[in-house]
C-alpha cells in the first residue's frame, strides 16, 4: 500500500486577513454604538445628583419651616434645630458660626447639613446676591476645582443654586443642560 500526502490538503491553524478585518469592523461598529450610551450614563448620573439634591433641599426647607412654626419662633428669629441654623423659616445658605454666619469652607453650609448633602461630593461657592447669601454647587465629577468661584460653578451649566431669602421662601433652581 502506497500512501501519498498531498501538500494542498494540510490546513493552517490561523485566521485569514479577511476574517481579521471583518472582526475589527464589527468591533468598531459596536464601539460606535455603545460608547455614546456609556457617555450618557455619566450625564444621567450628574442630572440625577442635581435633581436628588434639589429634592432633599426642598424637603429640608419644608421641615425646617414646620419646626420653626411649631416651636413658636417669629419669622426673623435665629433658630437652631438638630445643629442646623437658620432664620426666616429656612436654613441658611452660609455656614453658622458662634456669633453669626460666614461664607468659608471650614464647615458645610447649613443647607447642606439640613439636606444631608456630603460636601465631598460637591464643588460649591457661598456668595452674596441681592443682599443675602446663596450657594451654588456642581457635582465634583463636573468641576474639579477645590474652591471655585460662583461664576465657575455656574459656567458648568450643571449645578443647583439655593438662595436664602428674607421673605421666608428660598429660591431653589437647578440647571442641568451641561451635565
Amino acid at each position: 500500500m502506497n500512501i501519498q500526502h498531498n501538500s494542498k490538503s494540510t490546513k493552517n491553524a490561523g485566521f485569514t486577513l479577511i476574517e481579521l478585518v471583518v472582526v475589527i469592523i464589527v468591533l468598531g461598529v459596536l464601539a460606535v454604538i455603545a460608547a455614546p450610551k456609556f457617555i450618557n450614563l455619566k450625564s444621567d448620573a450628574n442630572r440625577a445628583a442635581i435633581k436628588s439634591a434639589v429634592g432633599s433641599i426642598k424637603s429640608s426647607v419644608s421641615l425646617f419651616k414646620s419646626k420653626t412654626l411649631t416651636s413658636g419662633n417669629n419669622l426673623t428669629d435665629v433658630v437652631t434645630f438638630s445643629e442646623i441654623t437658620g432664620s426666616n423659616h429656612q436654613p441658611w445658605a452660609a455656614t453658622a458660626t458662634g456669633t453669626g454666619f460666614n461664607a468659608g469652607y471650614a464647615t458645610p453650609p447649613e443647607i447642606f447639613k439640613a439636606a444631608g448633602l456630603d460636601v465631598n461630593d460637591w464643588r460649591y461657592r457661598i456668595y452674596v446676591e441681592n443682599g443675602s447669601y446663596a450657594v451654588a454647587a456642581a457635582p465634583k465629577s463636573i468641576l474639579d476645582i477645590a474652591q471655585p468661584t460662583a461664576s465657575q460653578v455656574k459656567a458648568t451649566n450643571c449645578y443647583f443654586n439655593y438662595h436664602w431669602q428674607t421673605a421666608g421662601t428660598p429660591t431653589i433652581t437647578d440647571i442641568d443642560t451641561g451635565c
